[in-house]
């Protein structure tokens, strides 16, 4: 995902240092064990196939059969998914079920940040802070709500709960995403992310996935599930085997738990320190008009939870990225600014 500049964010509400928790009661929170295995959701799920092109709505220079992700635009042969009990190495290939590695090789094409930029490798797209452009449609991030951390009491569990909201009264072919997620600020090479997607997959209705990019230059998802306006979504971001500030597996869980239905992504963490925590992100691709954000006039993230070493209390940092379309956008804590809940504004 994004990066924001440096001079936006403020380091005077660092979190102090906490006490380590004891081993097992950390490990009791995260709900490390057990959890490491990948789920996948109901049969009605596979018909999901390939994220949605954008085609002449994307930016100039992106070639046309790109799709859309949560990290920019993809060749469609560099967005992977991983099957049931498959899960992400530190070198970006596949351990499978049965134990094999299945090796993937670097992408053979480049990818593309929101705003077009030419990406080569492993580099995130970046973006940066608000500015009194016009652009008439914004491709990537819009607001968001988050804060950043000492690189020496990083995040190793992150929670939050979203609702589904109604689908644009606008639908043009755009792409809407919510997500919680963690990033390491100085080196930002991934970014873990359980999402909410509208038209995520070609299927202009909601769905869930989780999502980690973007090693060698691919971008990988969990099996996508499909969700009803109304219902309650919980993602998690948890570590294992942590040991100083790097937590080197990462399981990122979508649930709807209304239904009942989860999907997992399994990942190496590629040795980032994730002291950029993300209490809600709205991304959005070829929208230019207000009435193709959801027909609500807001997307609260609740019961948000996070924890390092101790668990995590600090004030949500608004994150303003566009003012173009003058869609009223804000990010901010309710009932105050250090409280477990983000509401995002549009």
């Amino acid at each position: 995902m994004t990066r924001v500049s440096r001079r936006i964010l403020s380091h005077r509400s660092l979190v102090s240092r906490g006490r380590w928790l004891a081993a097992s009661t950390l490990a009791c929170l995260l709900g490390v064990g057990a959890a490491f295995q990948v789920s996948v959701a109901s049969a009605r799920d596979v018909t999901l196939g390939q994220p949605t092109a954008l085609g002449s709505k994307a930016p100039r220079n992106v070639p046309s059969d790109y799709v859309v992700t949560p990290n920019g635009y993809f060749h469609p042969s560099c967005v992977g998914s991983l099957a049931a009990g498959e899960s992400l190495d530190a070198g970006g290939n596949v351990l499978q079920a049965n134990g094999q590695v299945r090796k993937i090789a670097p992408c053979a094409y480049p990818h593309y940040a929101p705003n077009g930029t030419r990406l080569q490798g492993d580099l995130l797209p970046r973006v940066s802070p608000l500015t009194n452009g016009t652009n008439p449609e914004i491709d990537g991030w819009v607001v968001a709500g988050q804060y950043l951390l000492p690189r020496s009491t990083p995040a190793r569990f992150l929670a939050a709960n979203m609702t589904v909201p109604p689908g644009p009264s606008t639908q043009s072919g755009q792409v809407l995403y919510f997500f919680p997620g963690l990033e390491d600020y100085e080196n930002v090479v991934t970014i873990l992310q359980p999402v909410l997607a509208w038209n995520g997959f070609n299927d202009n209705n909601w769905t869930i996935a989780s999502w980690n990019c973007c090693k060698n230059g691919r971008t990988w998802h969990s099996a996508p599930v499909s969700v009803a306006v109304g219902d309650t979504i919980k993602g998690t971001v948890t570590g294992a085997r942590c040991s100083n500030a790097v937590c080197p597996l990462w399981s990122i869980v979508s649930s709807d738990v209304t239904s009942g239905n989860t999907t997992k992504l399994v990942t190496s963490g590629y040795g980032q320190v994730l002291d950029w925590v993300f209490g809600g992100v709205l991304e959005v691709y070829g929208v230019s008009q207000c009435s193709e954000f959801p027909n609500a006039a807001n997307e609260d993230f609740t019961n948000i939870s996070a924890y390092g070493t101790s668990k995590i209390t600090q004030p949500w940092q608004q994150w303003l990225i566009t003012n173009s379309p003058a869609c009223g956008y804000s990010a901010a804590g309710f009932p105050n600014a250090d409280s477990p809940n983000v509401r995002l504004t549009y």
